[in-house]
C-alpha cells in the first residue's frame, strides 16, 4: 500500500475541489465539513475544520486579475466578509449549526469547546505580484493563501498539529508590528519557519524583516529535507489506521481524535514502532499474543498482535487488559491508547481499539491490575528499549 503524502491528484480540480481534497488528506475525513449550512439552508462557509478545541474556517474564491495586475478589492472583501460572518454566526450569535460529513452522524457545533479559531481566505487563480500575509475585516484577521501556497502548506504541514503550529507562529509574527518583506510567495516564510526549528524566534529583536526568494527551492533540494520526506513515508500508515477507527463502535471519534493528535514526526515514530512490532509478531512462531508498549509524551500506546483464531471479543478483552496494566505500570501517563490486530501480515486485516482516560490510580485499581498480571502475565518482566529518532536524518 502506498502511504505517500503525494498519492493523490489535485490537478484539474475547481477551486473548492482543489482545497477540499488537500484538506481531507491533511485533517482527515472525520474533522472536515464541506459547505456546512445555516438553519435557513444558506452556506455558512466553503469548508469548516473542527478538531478538538480548534476551528478553522475557510472561504475560497477563484479570482482574475484586473488590468493593473490586481484582484478587485470588492471580490477580496467578499471572501473576508463571508469569513467574518461565519465566525460571528458560530461564536457571537451561537447559531445552531448541524455538522455532518460522510463518516460522522449529524451533531450540533459546540462553540464552548473551541478556544482556537483561524480564518483562511484562499484566493486562487492568477497570483498577484504583491500579496498580504493576512487581511482584516472589521475586527477579524484572516490568513490569505494563494493557490501555490495552499498546495505547499497543506502538503508540507499535513497534520492538524503541524498546520495550526505554523498559523499561531505566523499570527504572533504579524501582530508584533514588524515590517515584513517577502521576495516571493509565502512559501519562503514557511521555508524559514521549517529551517529554524519551526519558529520565528530569530526575528524577536528585529524591527523589520526581509526574506529573500530561493529559500523554498533550496529547502526542496536539501539532502536532509529529502531524507526526512523519505523517512516520513511510513508515517502515513498511522493516518491509514486513524481512518480505520470508524469501523469499530459508533462512539469511535474520541479514539480517532487521540490517534490524530500527534504531528507528522511523532506519527513517523509511532508508525515505525507499530509496524516493526507487527513484523516481529509475524515472525513469532510461538502461538501466543505479541505486545509492545510505547511511552510517548504523556500517552502510553499499547500494540497487541493476536493469532487469527482469537475471536473479536477475546481480542478486545486482551487489549483492554493490556491497557489497564500499562496504566498502572507507568503511572506518569494517565492516557492509554490501544491498537490490536492480527499477528500475521496479510493484505486484509482488522483492528480493535481501546482508550483509557484515568486521571487517578487508586489502591483498588492497583489490586485489579495485580490480579490481571497474576492471571495473564502481562508486563511482568518487560524488555525495555530506548529509541531515538531524528526528524531530519544526517
Amino acid at each position: 500500500m502506498d502511504y505517500s503524502k503525494h498519492h493523490f491528484n489535485i490537478k484539474g480540480k475547481d477551486a473548492e475541489g482543489f482545497v477540499h481534497e488537500l484538506a481531507l488528506k491533511t485533517f482527515l475525513t472525520d474533522w472536515c465539513y464541506l459547505n456546512p449550512a445555516l438553519p435557513d439552508g444558506k452556506e455558512l462557509c466553503d469548508l469548516l475544520v473542527v478538531f478538538d478545541n480548534v476551528a478553522i474556517i475557510w472561504q475560497i474564491k477563484d479570482l482574475r486579475l484586473d488590468a493593473n495586475g490586481r484582484y478587485k478589492r470588492a471580490e477580496v472583501e467578499r471572501n473576508l466578509r463571508q469569513l467574518a460572518g461565519a465566525r460571528r454566526q458560530l461564536f457571537d450569535l451561537e447559531t445552531p449549526i448541524d455538522l455532518e460529513n460522510p463518516r460522522r452522524t449529524k451533531e450540533k457545533f459546540d462553540p464552548s469547546a473551541i478556544n482556537q479559531v483561524y480564518l483562511i481566505s484562499v484566493l486562487l487563480g492568477e497570483g498577484e505580484d504583491y500579496f498580504p500575509l493576512v487581511d482584516t475585516f472589521k475586527t477579524y484577521t484572516a490568513h490569505v493563501f494563494t493557490r501555490a501556497f495552499t498546495e505547499a502548506v497543506l502538503t508540507e504541514l499535513d497534520t492538524i498539529a503541524d498546520f495550526t503550529g505554523y498559523l499561531r507562529a505566523k499570527e504572533a509574527l504579524v501582530q508584533s508590528d514588524k515590517q515584513i518583506i517577502i521576495l516571493g510567495g509565502e512559501e519562503e516564510l514557511l521555508a524559514f519557519y521549517l529551517l529554524n526549528n519551526r519558529s520565528f524566534a530569530r526575528f524577536d529583536a528585529a524591527t523589520s524583516v526581509m526574506i529573500d526568494s530561493g529559500l523554498w527551492l533550496n529547502l526542496q533540494k536539501d539532502p536532509q529535507y529529502q531524507a526526512k520526506n523519505t523517512e516520513d513515508k511510513i508515517s502515513y500508515g498511522w493516518d491509514y489506521i486513524i481512518n480505520r477507527v470508524h469501523e469499530g463502535a459508533p462512539g469511535y471519534e474520541p479514539v480517532a481524535r487521540e490517534l490524530a493528535r500527534p504531528n507528522r514526526f511523532q506519527r513517523r515514530f509511532l508508525s515505525k514502532s507499530f509496524f516493526d512490532a507487527n513484523v516481529k509478531a509475524n515472525n513469532d512462531r510461538i502461538p501466543n499474543a505479541f505486545r509492545r508498549v510505547i511511552l510517548f509524551e504523556g500517552v502510553t500506546y499499547c500494540f497487541l498482535f493476536c493469532d487469527e483464531k482469537e475471536s473479536s471479543g477475546t481480542r478486545k478483552t486482551m487489549l483492554y487488559a493490556t491497557c489497564y496494566v500499562a496504566r498502572g505500570k507507568y503511572l506518569d501517563n494517565t492516557l492509554v491508547l490501544g491498537i490490536a490486530t492480527e499477528k500475521h501480515i496479510a493484505p486484509v486485516c482488522s483492528y480493535d481499539f481501546c482508550l483509557l482516560k484515568m486521571p487517578t490510580w487508586t489502591s483498588e485499581n492497583q489490586s485489579t491490575m495485580e490480579e490481571i498480571q497474576r492471571n495473564t502475565g502481562i508486563l511482568i518482566n518487560p524488555t525495555i528499549t530506548r529509541v531515538e529518532e531524528k526528524e531530519y536524518p544526517d
